[in-house]
């Protein structure tokens, strides 16, 4: 036979939430981006930014190189070795970057 709740002693009355019934609010999706700020270091002191690195020139054997690796890759058809073939040509592969020279004005 099935208890019933004033029969186990629980027998409170239930309490449920309200459903709200006003209009939910939209959320925006798009964020603006600010500018990062500066670093201070007290006093109104700001700091340089850090320096900027300049693209890197392919010397001569890195585009040989990297013309080869395409030609190899493509003949093996492994799309992934050509892409970094590529990229070798093009000097993008990430080694050797100059960077910018940062000289300092004596008062």
């Amino acid at each position: 036979m099935a208890q019933t709740r004033g029969t186990t002693g629980n027998s409170k009355p239930r309490i449920f939430t309200a459903v709200s019934t006003e209009p939910a609010r939209k959320r925006s999706t798009t964020t603006k981006k600010k500018a990062a700020p500066k670093p201070k270091t007290g006093a109104g002191v700001t700091k340089k930014s850090a320096t900027a690195t300049t693209p890197k020139k392919p010397t001569l054997k890195e585009k040989v190189e990297g013309a080869v690796k395409k030609v190899v890759a493509k003949v093996e058809g492994k799309p992934g070795k050509k892409a970094a073939g590529t990229k070798k040509t093009s000097g993008a592969n990430g080694h050797g970057g100059r960077a910018t020279k940062n000289t300092a004005v004596k008062a």
